[in-house]
């Protein structure tokens, strides 16, 4: 089985890290959780403070001006001060964290999560679940070997009338499915270039870059920026994106499709220094369905119709569906069907849910068990190939790779900075 070698990962690291076996909460007690990230770590920090059976022990981030700031945000919230960590592998050793969370920028998001499931920690990892396809099947494969419990972070899963809706869906409300689109419709700003500069004295950069390749310091390649930079982020289809493209493939039953294709182009951001694409046009293709994902990142409108800037389509042979964040609209030729509509808002409920499983180690009852977050990051990353190589890519759903398409292939993977390396076997 191909592995994500700790050793080799963490060669070149300043110190060794010894590493437990498993940690297991007892079931009365509170799940220790060291927060990675202090961007959407923020939002994930507040909410496994405030669970009453989770508690926050370590705040970790490159940036010790964030991580201070953090821990005192969420001493004010628990009433009493994480600690902040420059590098967080060197909590994976410490018997008082039982889980980390995840929210590093995208090129660490499946290395840290396969070296929390072999230092025997839980995880909650944000999306999309890695920067490649081939960490995510590793970061799966880790959860499963190591009997970890990773959950995923497309928290609108623990939405009620998503389920609802889906019910409808395998009740036939709207015949046979034959497309689903996912759109992702807003404004994004642009992103200037930028000299590079002198590290900031509190950032540990070399830390920050991880396994990306050693660079100058540079805001763009920091906070926010690395989104649409190749070598840290997925572009919006993994940053926003991903949550559209989870909620039509679990609508559908769908996991990796036949094929691929993309038009895409920088319509918004044209001349700045985005390398990702702001407007994108992907189809990957399934047996007896098509799957359409459309972005609009140059836009100050919502679409005629939406209610939302975010919307799922699912089209049936009787009608059709709309479905976003507060709720669902069935439709048929000159009349409604069933709807429900709800203005949507945050709760605790994924953050709640993953905490449970940990104290209960039910991987079952995971509502993004890290493999559906997988596929979902798999369509992002496979899309993303798509317009880098320019062409329709036939894709083989068992081994993950495109048949007889070296280009494409190399698109599969990354090569790791020498220290950091992830070693495929």
């Amino acid at each position: 089985m191909a592995e994500l070698k700790r050793r080799q990962f963490l060669a070149g690291a300043a110190a060794a890290l010894a590493i437990p076996q498993v940690v297991k909460a007892a079931p009365n007690e509170r799940v220790h959780v060291a927060v990675l990230g202090c961007g959407r770590g923020s939002s994930l920090a507040h909410w496994f403070a405030r669970l009453p059976n989770s508690e926050v022990v370590a705040i970790c981030d490159p940036d010790q001006d964030r991580a201070r700031s953090l821990a005192a945000r969420i001493e004010s919230v628990a009433g009493k001060r994480p600690p902040t960590v420059v590098d967080f592998r060197t909590v994976l050793d410490r018997k008082d964290v039982d889980a980390i969370a995840v929210a590093t920028p995208d090129h660490w998001h499946a290395p840290a999560t396969i070296l929390g499931c072999q230092a025997g920690k839980d995880v909650y990892v944000e999306k999309p679940c890695s920067h490649n396809v081939r960490e995510g099947r590793l970061a799966v494969e880790a959860a499963r070997e190591h009997k970890r419990i990773v959950q995923h972070g497309t928290q609108l899963r623990s939405t009620p009338h998503y389920a609802r809706a889906w019910q409808l869906l395998k009740d036939g409300v709207i015949g046979k499915v034959l497309m689903v689109k996912a759109i992702n419709n807003q404004r994004r700003g642009r992103l200037p270039h930028r000299d590079d500069e002198p590290t900031p004295d509190a950032v540990d950069y070399n830390i920050w870059l991880g396994p990306a390749p050693m660079r100058p310091f540079n805001r763009n390649h920091f906070h926010g920026g690395w989104h649409w930079l190749w070598a840290y982020g997925t572009g919006d289809i993994g940053n926003d994106g991903v949550h559209q493209i989870d909620l039509g493939r679990w609508a559908a039953g769908l996991k990796a499709p036949n094929a691929v294709s993309c038009s895409a182009a920088k319509l918004g951001s044209r001349g700045d220094a985005q390398e990702t694409p702001d407007a994108m046009v992907v189809t990957w293709e399934y047996d007896d369905l098509l799957y359409v994902y459309e972005q609009r990142d140059f836009t100050p409108y919502r679409m005629q119709g939406h209610r939302l800037d975010n919307d799922n389509i699912i089209y049936g042979d009787k009608g059709y569906m709309m479905v976003d964040r507060d709720g669902y609209r069935v439709f048929y030729k000159g009349e409604r069907g069933p709807s429900s509509e709800k203005k949507w808002t945050d709760t605790s409920a994924h953050y709640q849910n993953f905490v449970d499983c940990v104290k209960s180690r039910e991987q079952e009852k995971l509502i993004a068990d890290i493999e559906e977050g997988h596929y979902s990051s798999l369509l992002c990353h496979i899309g993303n190939i798509a317009y880098r190589t320019g062409r329709r890519l036939e894709f083989d759903p068992q081994t993950e790779t495109f048949p007889k398409d070296d280009e494409a292939n190399r698109y599969l993977t990354r090569e790791y900075r020498k220290g950091f390396e992830a070693a495929l076997e």
